[in-house]
């Protein structure tokens, strides 16, 4: 199954496919196949004492080997189930030239219908399974007509030569009841199957869903993790700018003491002392706290700030958690946007960093596109970076092509942030319903200097 498909129960998708059963579960199908047969040979036994299957022992021979013949494509019917459909469709009637008793028997009827369910239940390529379901009917219907009108088997095997009482004739009567005997059999097999090829599609989308709420909570927790850290950084702030506000009133009371009584500039200084190792002190419980998890306090210097080049971990992260996501960059671009200082290329990461999390957070989208480009002339080059879903519509935003603006009852954090970084860049931000197409589009536009010595392509354009 694609990982791009799109789970919904009020549309099935039509590119899924329904996985083959784990080993374990084929393992029981040989089993079942066991119980089966030997159910079959143990019915057939009761036909034959019964008197069902008369008293010619080379057609009672024939009856014990046509019933159990066809329980063999019941091994492999949910590994091949087209494949054992027509299979199945071609032993039911070939045996029964055979044996003209063994259709009529239970386990025959039942073992070939167990087959034709699970074509329906477990075909992989939808159209191809309907395509193989109408042969076999269309065999079947072929099948009738030699049997009633050609041979006219049935009567000759209940013993019914002649007969002219009730509303039809005999002829009429025998057509209605194949009809509609087989138009109930053949019916009940694809109602059946498709009903739990359906079950099977809505197990499977139950499964996405949950494993996407699981990865909302976690995203959820940790979001909850960085605003503890925010606030502890207030805290930070605001005690080590109290301890330095101190520590410049005490420094002031130590100079005008040095100048007038130097010995009582001692006590002045003492307290400066105190309160750098006080602050030091409390600076180091709390950045402990900030630290995240499997960090270690011993750092070797600040972390590298990501660069443009990063964005393509990010992409890979987003598919792994179920959004299939693809970057459309050429070399050129790529090339220039990874020599802008590395306070732009931070902010172009952390942009595309936002707009995918919005992605994952805050739609029901399975795949996403993230394009990155440049452009312009000598003095007016350009950066842009636009991230595409194929998300629903959620109600919320505005009609399509128009731009989305969060109001006092949705955060919008997210898009705020990128707004912000956008202005601090120059640039502008644009975030709404993509026009013409499913989906949501966040798109940033912001000027770029390029160093035209080292770009040739620029150079070209300049002349």
């Amino acid at each position: 199954m694609n990982t791009a498909t799109r789970f919904s129960f009020s549309q099935i998708d039509p590119d899924w496919e329904r996985p083959t059963p784990p080993a374990a579960s084929l393992r029981k199908d040989v089993l079942v196949w066991g119980v089966v047969l030997a159910a079959t040979l143990f019915l057939n036994a009761a036909y034959h004492s019964a008197g069902f299957l008369g008293d010619d022992t080379e057609q009672i021979r024939y009856s014990y080997g046509a019933a159990a013949a066809m329980t063999l494509p019941l091994i492999l019917r949910r590994i091949y189930p087209l494949s054992m459909m027509l299979v199945a469709t071609a032993l039911f009637f070939a045996l029964s030239y055979v044996s003209e008793i063994a259709p009529a028997t239970l386990s025959y009827q039942l073992c070939y219908f167990a087959v034709l369910f699970a074509g329906i239940a477990w075909g992989k390529n939808r159209t191809l399974t309907w395509i193989v379901y109408a042969l076999v009917c269309a065999a079947a219907l072929v099948w009738i007509v030699i049997a009633w009108v050609v041979t006219d088997s049935a009567y000759s095997m209940a013993g019914v030569e002649e007969y002219s009482g009730g509303p039809f004739s005999q002829a009429t009567a025998g057509y209605v009841m194949a009809f509609v005997t087989n138009l109930f059999y053949y019916g009940c097999a694809a109602l059946m199957g498709r009903t739990a090829w359906n079950q099977a599609y809505q197990r499977t989308v139950l499964a996405a869903q949950a494993r996407q709420l699981e990865q909302q909570a976690e995203q959820m927790a940790q979001d909850a993790v960085t605003r503890d850290r925010l606030r502890i950084a207030r805290e930070l702030h605001d005690s080590v700018g109290h301890h330095v506000s101190s520590m410049g009133i005490q420094a002031a009371a130590a100079r005008r003491a040095l100048e007038k009584k130097p010995e009582l500039a001692a006590e002045p200084l003492t307290n400066i002392e105190k309160l750098a190792r006080s602050s030091v002190a409390e600076m180091k419980n709390l950045i402990r706290v900030m630290r995240a998890a499997g960090e270690s306090e011993q750092g070797s210097g600040a972390a590298k700030e990501p660069q443009v080049t990063e964005i393509f971990d990010l992409v890979e992260h987003m598919t792994t958690v179920g959004v299939t996501t693809r970057v459309q960059v050429s070399e050129q671009d790529l090339t220039r946007l990874s020599s802008l200082q590395q306070g732009t290329q931070l902010s172009i990461y952390r942009m595309a960093q936002e707009a995918l999390t919005n992605v994952r957070k805050h739609s029901a989208a399975q795949n996403a596109v993230l394009a990155l480009r440049t452009g312009g002339s000598t003095g007016a080059y350009w950066a842009e970076l636009e991230v595409t879903d194929d998300g629903p519509a959620t109600g919320l935003e505005r009609g399509e092509g128009q731009e989305y603006i969060p109001d006092s009852s949705h955060h919008g954090y997210g898009l705020q942030g990128i707004r912000e970084r956008a202005a601090a860049l120059g640039g502008t931000c644009w975030a709404g319903r993509r026009q013409g197409a499913p989906g949501w589009k966040v798109q940033v536009r912001f000027p770029i200097d390029i160093d035209e010595t080292h770009d040739p392509d620029a150079s070209r354009s300049a002349s």
